[in-house]
This record gives C-alpha cells, structure tokens and sequence, in this order.
C-alpha cells in the first residue's frame, strides 16, 4: 500500500513538472515571437529617422548660443578650453537670461562648433541617451520591481522608444536640432535613468545606487523646469510609496529627493529669470485650473488612432506578463486607483511652467508634455493591468487560460504592427515623413544647398558674403530662419541674406 501511494505521489508530481514545463515552454516561446515583431517594428520605424540624420544642419539658436564657444575653439583648439568656456557662458546666461543651467552649458557645446558636418551627432546622442534611460527604466522598474519577465521588459522599452520619436510632436527641435535636444530631449533620457538608479537603490539597498541616482537627479533638476518638476514629484511618489510598502523612513531614502528639489530651486531662483518673466503671471488657482484644461486638450490631440494600438499593446502584455508569465514573485500592486490618479496628476503638472508664466507652447516644449504624457500613461496601463492580473489570477489561475491569453497576446500585437504599418497609420508619423523625403531627394537636396551655404561662409575670402535661405525646408527639420546678424557673428563675415 506505500509503495502504491509513493508511486502514485511521484506520477502526481511529474505530471505537475511537465505541465509546468508545458507552460513554460508556451510562454518563452510566445515572449519571443512577441519580442521579434517588434524588434522588426521598431527597425522599420528608426531607420527611415537614423538615416535622414546625417542631412541635418544648425539652424536659428545654433548660432547665437554657441558664437563664444565657437570663438574660443578658432583660438586655441583645447578641449579643456572648449568646456571651460561652455561653462563660462552658462554662467553669464544663468545670471542674466535662463536659470536652466545645466541645459545651457550642454547647449553652447554645439557640434556645429566643429563644422556643419559634424551636426549630425545631434541626433546619434539624443538617440544613444534616450535609449539609455528607456532600458535601464524598463529593466530597474518593470523587471526588478515589478518582476515583469525580462523579454517582456525590452519590448515594451522598444515600443515606447519607437512610439514616442515616432509620433513626437515637433520632430525638428525634438530629434534634429541641437538646443531642442540639449535643453529638453537629453533630460528625457537623464531623467529615466536617474529614476531607474533610484528604483534599483530601493530594491538593493546598495549604496552605489543611492549615490549615482542622487547626482543624476541633481542633475535633471538643473536641466529645463519641466522635467525639473516632475522628476522632483515623482521621487517623492517613489519614496512616499515605498515608505508605505515597507513601513519604514531611513534618512537615506530622502537623499535622491532632496538633490532633486535643490537642483529645481536653483533653476528657479536664477536672477536672469527675471528678464523672462512677463509682467505679471497667473494665481496658482488659474494655473492649476489652466493646466488641466491644457492637458486634456493635448491627450486629445495626440492620442491619434497610432496611439491607440500602442496602448492596447502594453496593456496586453502587462495582463499576460502578470498573469500567465510570473513565478509567484511578482510585487504586489497596491492602491492602484490612488496611484494612477496621482501618476496622471504629474502630467497635468508638466503644463504648470508655461501656464504660470504665460509664455508659448513652443515644440521643444509639446515634446516634453508628450514624453511626460506617454511615460505616465505606460505606467498606469501596466500597473492597472497587473492589478487586474494578479486579482484574477487569485481566483481563476487555469493553464489553458493562460494559453488563450498568451495566444491573444501574440495575435494583438502581430496584427497592431501590420495594421500601423498601412498608409493611413504611417502618414502622421515622423518615418513616413523621413521615409518619403530620402524616396524623393527633398532632404539631400536640402543637404546640398546648406553645405554649398557653409563652404561660402568658410571659405570665402571677402568680407561679404551673400546667402539664400534653402528654398524647402524638410517637415522634420527646424525652419532655416536664422537672423542675418546672428550668423555673421558666428562665422565672423558681413552677412547679407537674398530675401
């Protein structure tokens, strides 16, 4: 009779270990198939972006914000003497013109200094920084927090990269100009991995995490006011959260969040914004009020029918992740509609800086709503789906409902990738657009006039030098609207513009 029991104990436990291996094969192979149609996704979508890169040229700010640098760099070719002035001139500006510190030392360090073939990098470092911060966020807050399995991880990283430089509101000052990138695109890309360094201090407790996440905040806060601030608020949701998880308050904890405010008072407080501010500004009442009916305007706006089939993607492969995919260790979601509430919150705020002050919703500025927009939106999606996940699968945890739910996972995404890859999805994104201009040589075309432009005031051995504005200027480029004076304080010649 124990003989009998062991044995039957035994075919119990190995039809439990092939089932569970069943499962486990389904559910690899599933995360795989999904990584592999993105991974093709998003090549298809950077590609056509990558490529029109190397026919950007410096526009407008290029100049008058990088003529010192540039001066310096003819005098002496130092790199130590190129920084040293970048630094210089950030000090000028911060005490008389733009608190953002940080943003305008980046700023005069064009790559124009080295010659308008060497602008193309503008691009190439927007592009390796944000990718940078949208991984390292994916593995330290969706892998390491979370417990979302790690293929699952990269490809909603790849998702939100595609989607987000896809469907940027202002391409030209978002992706290919220099001042666009450097005060606003590059702290897209800090601002994740400073976060990300903070959520991996949470999870180990090592202090070289604490550490690199400390300066980097400090950093962001020194960079454009808006990241500023939702970086500040969202370090104070992250500690105040995980007080609340693991009921405990180390002085430590607090670090991160008080470089994070100290670097937004010292943006804030800058003399030289006060040669910015108009006269007068609106009550905190009318900003806040005057933030949310901005921003419901712009979800509006920018959840175009593309968007959709983004959202509808991470919410199925955050369900499926949470319920088919985790080993039981997965962290629990708690007080998901708190947490999304203030999460959405935090992307009304990001409308506060321009409300308040009254100044214009400028590209560079519209891309920093939308970055803030699609980075609180992916978080809630996930975390509610998690929720909803996990709460299921508490009550109704089936094997084959797992498989039906992966195979819907597989289909969802295999047909959202073929359906946005029709006309009528690709016509507002930034690849079409970038796609078509190299089809037709509109933008090498471009890239010719300007270059013939530059070798004029190069190399021109008079004094004056006569120039045209390009004739057509690529939607995904900044307008060549450059002042007259600007440009001839930069390339030191007398200037003169043919209207």
């Amino acid at each position: 009779e124990m003989r009998r029991r062991k044995r039957t104990m035994m075919l119990h436990r190995l039809m439990e270990q092939l089932k569970n291996n069943k499962k486990s094969v389904f559910n690899h192979a599933a995360q795989i198939i999904i990584l592999l149609v993105v991974i093709k996704y998003f090549y298809d979508m950077i590609n056509p972006i990558i490529k029109v890169a190397q026919y950007s040229h410096p526009t407008m700010d290029d100049y008058w914000m990088t003529t010192y640098v540039h001066e310096q760099w003819l005098e002496n070719h130092s790199v130590l003497g190129f920084i040293a002035a970048a630094f210089r001139y950030a000090i000028g500006i911060y005490k008389t013109w733009d608190g953002n510190f940080l943003s305008m030392f980046i700023t005069s360090m064009s790559p124009a200094v080295f010659g308008d073939y060497a602008y193309s990098f503008t691009f190439y470092f927007m592009f390796v920084t944000f990718c940078i911060g949208s991984l390292a966020a994916m593995y330290a807050i969706l892998y390491r927090r979370f417990r979302m399995p790690l293929i699952n991880c990269v490809s909603m990283a790849l998702l939100f990269i595609a989607f987000f430089m896809n469907f940027l509101v202002n391409a030209g000052e978002g992706l290919y100009w220099w001042p666009g990138v450097a005060n606003y695109t590059f702290f897209f890309g800090m601002f994740m991995f400073a976060h990300s360094m903070s959520a991996l201090y949470w999870e180990s407790h090592r202090k070289v995490f604490l550490v690199i996440a400390s300066i980097f905040m400090f950093l962001v806060g020194l960079g454009n006011p808006f990241t500023s601030l939702v970086s500040a608020c969202l370090c104070a949701y992250e500690a105040a959260f995980t007080i609340y998880e693991k009921r405990t308050a180390k002085t430590l904890n607090w670090i991160p969040l008080a470089c994070a405010v100290v670097g937004l008072i010292v943006v804030v407080a800058a003399p030289g914004n006060k040669s910015r501010m108009p006269i007068g500004h609106l009550s905190v009442f009318e900003t806040i009020k005057g933030c949310f009916v901005d921003g419901t305007k712009f979800i509006n706006a920018m959840n175009k029918p593309p968007m959709y089939f983004y959202y509808g993607m991470t919410a199925i492969i955050s369900f499926w992740s949470f319920y088919g995919c985790s080993d039981g260790m997965e962290r629990k979601f708690k007080l998901p509609i708190p947490v999304s509430v203030l999460l959405l919150c935090l992307y009304y705020a990001s409308f506060s800086p321009t409300k308040y002050t009254q100044s214009g919703y400028y590209g560079r500025v519209l891309d920093t709503n939308f970055f803030v927009m699609m980075t609180m939106f992916t978080i809630i999606i996930m975390y509610l789906c998690a929720w909803v996940a996990l709460w299921l699968k508490g009550r109704f945890n089936k094997a084959a409902v797992n498989y039906v739910v992966g195979f819907i996972a597989v289909c969802t995404v295999i047909l959202s990738v073929k359906t946005l890859k029709k006309p009528d999805y690709l016509n507002t994104s930034v690849a079409s657009m970038a796609a078509g201009a190299l089809q037709f040589g509109t933008v090498q075309e471009y890239d010719r006039i300007l270059d013939e432009r530059y070798e004029e005031l190069v190399n021109s051995p008079y004094w004056d030098v006569y120039i045209t504005r390009a004739p057509y200027v690529p939607m995904f480029y900044h307008d060549d609207d450059s002042s007259r004076q600007a440009i001839a304080d930069y390339y030191r010649k007398n200037v003169i513009i043919a209207e």
